[in-house]
Parts: C-alpha cells; sequence; structure tokens
C-alpha cells in the first residue's frame, strides 16, 4: 500500500498540502451491486478502527492504566475487563510516565494475565515523561502544525504498522488553544489521517475540566473535542455513599457508530483492572490460586529451615517475609495477606 502520509515542518505551509487535489468526488451510483462493507471494530462498540476515540477520565482514577491494560491484551491477543479487543501490534506514546512505571505496570499485567513480558514482542513503547512531548503547535497564522514528534511518530507508524495507538495524554501533546475550535479540529485531523491510511484505531486520553466533572459529561475545553471524535468514552470512579474505592465506571459518552449510554464496572486489584460484574472473575481466580500456592509452599520453606512466622504484624509477620523471598514470584504482601493464615497452621 503506497503511503501518502506528508507532513510539513516548514512555518507557514498548509499540513499535508496538495492531498486534498483533486477533491474526491464519488457518485453513488457507482455503489450500486457491490458490496456494503461491515464496519470494523478494534474494540466492539468502543473503539472504532481508523477513526480517532477519546477517553476522558479524573485525576488518579486509573485511564493510563485502563489504556496500557487494553493496549496489552491487544499485543497478547487475550481478554481483559471482560473485553477482548482486536489482536493486533500495539504503540502506546505516553508522556506523563517513565520507563520503570511502564516496565512496573506492564510487569503486573502479564502476570495476572498468567503471561510473561516475553509475550509482548507486538507492542512498543515510547515514554516521553520529562520531554517535550508536542506533537502540533500553532505557527503564526493560528494554523496548527506538525511538531518533528509528530514526523517521527508517523515515520515510527509506518514502518511498525500497528493496529492501535495510545497517546497519553491530550495536554501534554496538544500545543494549540483548546477552547479554540480551528486548533482542536485541525490536531484531530491530524491524528485521523494516519488512522486512516494505516488502518488504526486511535486512544487520544484526556483529563476533563472541572465543568465537565462536576456535570458528569467528562467534556474538556471546546465543544470540538467532543464532536471531532467518533466516540468518547468517560472513566470514573463509583459515586454515592459506602460506594467502593476501587471500583470504576467506563461510560459511553459518544458513540456515532454504537450505542451511547453503555456501562462497564471494573474493580482494581493488585495493579490491574478486573470486570466487576458481581462474580469472581477469571483475573481475581488466579490471583487467589497463585497465592494460595506459593503461601503454602513458602510456609514450608520456612517450616523446613527453622524460619518462625506469624500471623501478627510484626518481625515475623508471614506475609511480609513471604513477599520478600526470592520464591514469591511476584506476589504481594497485600496478596499474601489475604489469605486464610488458619489452616496452614499460622498464629
Amino acid at each position: 500500500m503506497q503511503q501518502s502520509i506528508r507532513y510539513s515542518l516548514e512555518d507557514g505551509e498548509p499540513l499535508a498540502a496538495n492531498d486534498n487535489d483533486p477533491l474526491p468526488f464519488i457518485n453513488p451510483v457507482d455503489w450500486q451491486g457491490m458490496p456494503v462493507l461491515t464496519r470494523e471494530w478494534f474494540l466492539d462498540g468502543l473503539i472504532p478502527r481508523r477513526q480517532i476515540t477519546i477517553l476522558n477520565g479524573d485525576g488518579s482514577v486509573g485511564r493510563s492504566l485502563l489504556a496500557l491494560q487494553i493496549a496489552a491484551a491487544s499485543a497478547m491477543g487475550c481478554e481483559t475487563v471482560g473485553l477482548r479487543p482486536m489482536t493486533s501490534r500495539v504503540m502506546y506514546l505516553g508522556a506523563e510516565d517513565e520507563s520503570d512505571e511502564f516496565h512496573r505496570r506492564l510487569a503486573a499485567i502479564t502476570y495476572e494475565h498468567q503471561r510473561s513480558l516475553s509475550d509482548m514482542s507486538d507492542f512498543r513503547l515510547l515514554p516521553m515523561a520529562g520531554r517535550d512531548a508536542l506533537l502540533a503547535v500553532p505557527n503564526k497564522a493560528s494554523v496548527m502544525q506538525p511538531t518533528e514528534n509528530m514526523v517521527k511518530l508517523v515515520e515510527g507508524l509506518i514502518e511498525f504498522r500497528p493496529g492501535f495507538l495510545v497517546l497519553d495524554t491530550s495536554a501534554d501533546l496538544f500545543g494549540g488553544d483548546e477552547i479554540k475550535r480551528n486548533h482542536v479540529r485541525q490536531f484531530i485531523g491530524m491524528l485521523r489521517k494516519p488512522a486512516i491510511e494505516l488502518d488504526m484505531a486511535v486512544l487520544l486520553l484526556s483529563h476533563p475540566s472541572v465543568a465537565g466533572m462536576q456535570t458528569g459529561t467528562g467534556s474538556s475545553g471546546s465543544t470540538a473535542w467532543n464532536n471531532s471524535a467518533r466516540s468518547r468514552l468517560y472513566l470514573t470512579t463509583a459515586s454515592g455513599d459506602g460506594a467502593d474505592p476501587d471500583v470504576r465506571i467506563l461510560t459511553t459518552m459518544k458513540a456515532n457508530y454504537g450505542k451511547k449510554g453503555g456501562e462497564i464496572r471494573m474493580r482494581w486489584q493488585e495493579g490491574v483492572f478486573a470486570l466487576d460484574d458481581g462474580k469472581p472473575s477469571a483475573v481475581a481466580g488466579i490471583i487467589s490460586r497463585r497465592a494460595d500456592e506459593t503461601f503454602k509452599k513458602l510456609l514450608s520453606t520456612f517450616n523446613r529451615t527453622g524460619q518462625t512466622v506469624s500471623d501478627l504484624t510484626g518481625t515475623n509477620h508471614a506475609p511480609a517475609k513471604m513477599a520478600k523471598h526470592t520464591d514469591a514470584g511476584g506476589v504481594s504482601k497485600r496478596q499474601f495477606a489475604r489469605r486464610d493464615a488458619a489452616p496452614f497452621g499460622i498464629g
């Protein structure tokens, strides 16, 4: 497939000059007798292919973690939080976290899915924390222009050919005025071009405005953000008295190609999100079994070597000692602490 994506770095030159010449006039009569192609989704009903989807989320709600988890599931070809994204190569540009944080998160995600980092060969990460991550800025004529970052990103996309691109977050990547409609629409258009030409779904993460949080819409800045994207999702915590602080709700706020208003409930546990449908999740079951098996193995080791452990907090606290052991296999102190110690003769 011939790639025609072209961005100019010359100040004042229109973006991708001559790409619209000639104009693509179509006579619908020419479609007579041709099969109607089925709409394609990266994530059924939530993230369409060849388009931009915005994921809004309040601070510290786990927006980046959810996006990373969906991206990892795509690269590994597995299900996550009850969703099955398209199996594809993935590129994730993260401007808020350093590589060490991504390492920790991906280790937790792969572990809880009974996979390993060696299963992530179709994943490419661009950690940009502490660097200039802007992809587009306005020129003197207030026309959005691509930065060198954008040019290099597109080159990388053409070479790697991912089916899914995550951009985290708009505040770090968009150099225009977010309340100026033309700036926003031009930026979204710059992202849509490679999405179409590379047959790729793009997920743009964004913080909601104060008004967006107060109204529950999760919107931010100009209405052009919502209007320009074909799908918009909003991740929030559960509300109301006594609400579980670990529960998150993903709501479809806009869906040009699907149903609006759908909700998915999930729960944060041990560094990942799991489906919260009132039933024990597969991930939760895996966590429980691994913790039990490792607990028994280490308890046997401690007994054999004469080490004293207790269910009481202190020097000999079993969960703490087990979590530090070289054979803990990634099971955390919190996971060990959830095991019922009585049947194992502790205390």
